[in-house]
C-alpha cells in the first residue's frame, strides 16, 4: 500500500479526540433517587448494558468515518509496477507529437489540439505539487526544463506544427537520457514518460530503444476520424533544359491514400508567367496517377509555380512548390580517351545552343567540371580513382554523364564508375552481327524525334557489344538488338551509357542519323544542375557558384522567411546545406530566392511527403512489437475510447480513495441509524 499524500496520515492522531470524549463522558456519575422498588434494579442494569453497547458502536463508527476520511485525503493506492522503491520526488515527462500528420481531424478537432487538451487535463487532475517536462519533435535544450503545473500548461499552449519527424526509438532514448541528466549528483528522481501521438507506421521504430525498467511509460494514441489523404508525391520535367520560346512539359504524381476512388478531384497548376490551369482527375483508391501539363515558356527567365489541391482532410501537403531556370546555352564537356571519336563533338555542334569544351582525359581540371551540365566520356579505356571521385561529386550536384567506352576498355576500372552512377556493370565482350531492332519510343528521350513512330526505322548495326548485368539494376533500356539484348541505357537521374563502341569495327552508329539526334536529346535532358524542388531537412545539398570576394552571408529569402544556411565547400564546389534540425525549424515550404551580393538563384522547398502517408500502427500491433522486443514497462491507451481525460492516470495504480469515501459515508449513516432509531 502506498499513499500519494503520506503526510496527511498525521491527521489520524485526531482519532484520540472522540475516544477521550467517550471516556470522559462515562466517568461522570449522576445519582437518581427512587422509591424502594426492588424489581426495577434488574431492569436498570439491563438498560445500562444496552446504553454502553450503543455508545461503543457510535464511537466505533465515528472512528471508522474519521479514519477513512483521512485515508481518502491521503489517496492510498497499490501499484502493479515492479518498481516499488520510488523516490519521494517524481516527474511526469510529457511528449506531444507536433508533426504535420497531427493536423488530421479527430473527434474534437485536429489531433494536435486533442493531444494538448489531454495533456492539460492530466495536469489538472494531478497533484498540485507534481512537476513536469514538456517536449515535442524539436527535442531541444529548452524542453529539458522541469516545470510546475502552471508553466507546463503554458508550454503546451505554445506548441505549433513542425516539419521535424522523429522515430519512437529516438524519442524514448532522449527521454531516458533526460532522466539520467536530471539525477546526476542528486537523489534519485522517478520519471513517468507519456507519449501522445498518432503513431504513424513510418516512424514507429523500436529497434534502437535502450531497455530500462527504472521508469514507467505510457502511450496515448490519437486517431483521425477518416484515414484518407491526397497529395503530390513528386514532380519532374521531361527535359532539364528550358529555353524561352519552348514549352516545358511538367509531370507530377498524385497519390490517393484512401479507401475511396476520387472522382473529378480538383487540381490547380499556376506559374508566375500567367499560366493558370484547373484540372479534374480521377484517382483509384490506394493508388497514384501521373498527370502531365504543358507550361508555356515565352518570356520569363525564371518560372516559379505551385500545384494546389482541393483536399479537405490534411492541409499541410495540399501545395507543392516548383521552379525552373530558362537558359540561353547548355554546357557540354567532352573528355577524350585514347580511342575518342571525333564524330561526337560534330554531333553536338549541330546545335548552337550547346557550348562545347573538350579536353584529354589526363588533363581534366576539377574546376572545369563544376560549370558543366553534361560530361561525355568519349572512347575511354581507363579511369583513375581521382577522376572517378570528381565525376561522382559532379553527379551529386545534379550533373549528367554520358559514357561512350572504348571496346578496349579496362572493365575492372570502368565498372566502379558505372555502378556508382546507376548504369549496369560490364561482364564480357561478345561478337555479334545484329541490327538494332527496337527503340523504347515511349521514353522521354525520344520525344519529338520521330514524326511517325509506326514507320519502319533505319536503325544502326552492331558487331561487338558489352554484355551487362542490367537486370540487377534500375537502368532503363532505350535500344534493343534483334536478340532482345539492350545496348543503350539511361538511369532515372539521367546518366546514359552506350554498351558498344563508336569505332568502325564495333558499330555503324556514327553513320546513322539517329546518333546526332540522340546526342542532342541527351544534352537537352541534362539542363541546369538545380532541381525543380528540394525537401526541407532532408540530406539535401544544393550546388551554387559563390560570388568571388563576397564576405556577406548567403541568405534564403521570401516574404516570410530570412534564413542563413550552412555553406559546405569541397574543392571548387560550394553547396548550401538545408538538412538538419536548424533548417527544419526556420524554413517553411515555399519558393525562395538565394541572395548573394551580386547574384541570386531561385529555389523551391517542400516538406518531406513521408508524413502524408496515413498508415498507422494499431494498439495491438504496438503491444505485440513491444512484447516481442521484451519491453514490458510501456502501457498503451487509445484516447478516442475515453470521454474524460481526467479519469485516466499515467501509472497503472489501483486507487482506493473512492472506497475510503464510501466507507466514510456508510459509517456516518450507520452512526445516525444507531443514534436515532436504537431506543434506549
Amino acid at each position: 500500500m502506498n499513499f500519494l499524500y503520506p503526510n496527511t496520515l498525521w491527521f489520524l492522531l485526531l482519532l484520540s479526540i472522540p475516544i477521550l470524549i467517550h471516556l470522559f463522558h462515562f466517568r461522570r456519575h449522576k445519582k437518581i433517587y427512587f422509591s424502594s422498588l426492588q424489581f426495577m434494579q434488574s431492569l436498570q442494569k439491563e438498560k445500562k448494558s444496552i446504553k454502553k453497547l450503543q455508545s461503543l458502536l457510535i464511537l466505533l463508527f465515528r472512528l471508522i468515518a474519521l479514519a477513512f476520511l483521512v485515508l481518502a485525503f491521503a489517496q492510498p493506492f497499490v501499484s502493479d509496477s515492479k518498481n516499488l522503491n520510488r523516490s519521494n520526488e517524481s516527474i511526469v515527462s510529457i511528449y506531444i507529437d507536433n508533426s504535420y500528420s497531427m493536423s488530421a481531424k479527430g473527434l474534437n478537432g485536429e489531433l494536435l489540439s486533442e493531444a494538448k487538451q489531454a495533456a492539460k487535463a492530466l495536469i489538472l487532475a494531478s497533484p498540485k505539487n507534481q512537476r513536469y517536462t514538456i517536449s515535442s519533435n524539436e527535442l531541444n535544450a529548452v524542453q529539458k526544463r522541469i516545470l510546475n503545473a502552471k508553466d507546463a500548461q503554458i508550454e503546451i499552449d505554445k506548441l505549433e506544427y513542425t516539419p521535424i519527424q522523429r522515430t519512437f526509438g529516438n524519442l524514448y532514448n532522449w527521454h531516458q537520457e533526460l532522466q539520467v541528466e536530471a539525477t546526476e549528483n542528486k537523489n534519485p528522481i522517478h520519471f513517468d514518460f507519456l507519449f501522445l501521438s498518432d503513431f504513424q507506421s513510418e516512424f514507429f521504430d523500436i529497434t534502437s530503444i535502450k531497455k530500462d525498467s527504472s521508469s514507467t511509460s505510457a502511450i496515448w494514441q490519437f486517431s483521425p476520424q477518416k484515414s484518407e489523404n491526397c497529395y503530390v508525391d513528386s514532380l519532374w520535367f521531361n527535359s532539364k533544359t528550358h529555353r524561352i520560346g519552348d514549352d516545358s512539359e511538367l509531370t507530377f504524381r498524385l497519390n490517393n491514400n484512401s479507401q475511396e476512388r476520387l472522382v473529378n478531384f480538383e487540381v490547380k497548376v499556376s506559374t508566375n508567367n500567367g499560366f493558370d490551369k484547373d484540372l479534374f482527375v480521377d484517382i483509384p483508391k490506394n493508388a497514384f496517377i501521373d498527370v502531365s501539363v504543358t507550361i508555356p515558356n515565352k518570356t520569363n527567365k525564371v518560372v516559379i509555380g505551385k500545384i494546389e489541391l482541393r483536399d479537405q482532410s490534411i492541409f499541410w501537403d495540399d501545395v507543392f512548390f516548383f521552379s525552373f531556370q530558362n537558359t540561353t546555352e547548355s554546357k557540354v564537356f567532352i573528355i577524350n580517351g585514347i580511342d575518342a571519336n571525333s564524330s561526337v563533338i560534330k554531333a553536338f555542334e549541330t546545335e548552337r545552343f550547346f557550348k562545347i569544351t573538350e579536353t584529354a582525359i589526363q588533363s581534366v581540371n576539377q574546376s572545369d567540371l563544376y560549370k558543366q551540365q553534361l560530361v561525355v566520356l568519349n572512347g575511354i579505356r581507363n579511369i583513375s580513382s581521382g577522376l572517378r571521385a570528381d565525376l561522382l561529386k559532379f553527379k551529386a550536384r545534379g550533373g549528367n554523364i554520358f559514357v561512350l567506352p572504348s571496346i578496349k576498355a579496362n572493365i575492372p576500372e570502368l565498372n566502379p564508375l558505372l555502378k556508382s552512377i546507376g548504369l549496369p556493370e560490364i561482364k564480357t565482350i561478345r561478337t555479334v552481327d545484329l541490327k538494332a531492332d527496337q527503340l523504347a519510343l515511349k521514353d522521354p528521350i525520344y520525344n519529338g524525334v520521330f514524326e511517325n513512330q509506326d514507320e519502319s526505322l533505319n536503325l544502326p548495326s552492331f558487331r561487338r557489344v558489352f554484355n551487362s548485368n542490367f537486370k540487377q539494376t534500375t537502368a532503363i533500356p532505350l535500344m534493343f538488338l534483334r536478340d532482345q539484348s539492350p545496348v543503350f541505357f539511361r538511369t532515372l537521374d539521367h546518366s546514359f551509357g552506350l554498351y558498344s563502341s563508336l569505332d568502325d569495327n564495333s558499330s555503324d552508329l556514327i553513320l546513322n542519323s539517329l546518333f546526332p539526334v540522340l546526342c542532342i536529346r541527351i544534352a537537352e535532358t541534362a539542363g541546369n544542375s538545380t532541381l525543380p524542388y528540394y525537401f526541407v531537412g532532408q540530406d539535401e545539398i544544393i550546388p551554387f557558384e559563390k560570388d568571388r570576394g563576397n564576405e556577406k552571408p548567403v541568405k534564403l529569402q521570401n516574404k516570410s522567411n530570412d534564413f542563413i544556411p550552412k555553406i559546405i565547400q569541397e574543392g571548387s564546389y560550394n553547396y548550401i546545406d538545408i538538412s538538419g534540425i536548424e533548417a527544419m525549424e526556420n524554413l517553411r515550404q515555399g519558393n525562395y530566392i538565394l541572395n548573394q551580393q551580386t547574384s541570386s538563384k531561385n529555389l523551391s522547398l517542400n516538406y518531406n511527403r513521408k508524413e502524408s502517408s496515413i498508415l498507422y500502427k494499431s494498439l495491438n500491433e504496438i503491444k505485440k512489437e513491444l512484447n516481442t522486443a521484451g519491453i514490458k514497462n510501456i502501457r498503451t491507451e487509445s484516447i478516442n475510447e475515453r470521454t474524460n481525460f481526467k479519469t485516466f492516470k499515467l501509472n497503472n495504480n489501483y486507487e482506493y480513495w473512492r472506497i475510503c469515501i464510501f466507507i466514510t459515508i456508510l459509517a456516518v449513516f450507520c452512526e445516525i441509524l444507531i443514534a436515532k432509531f436504537w431506543k434506549k
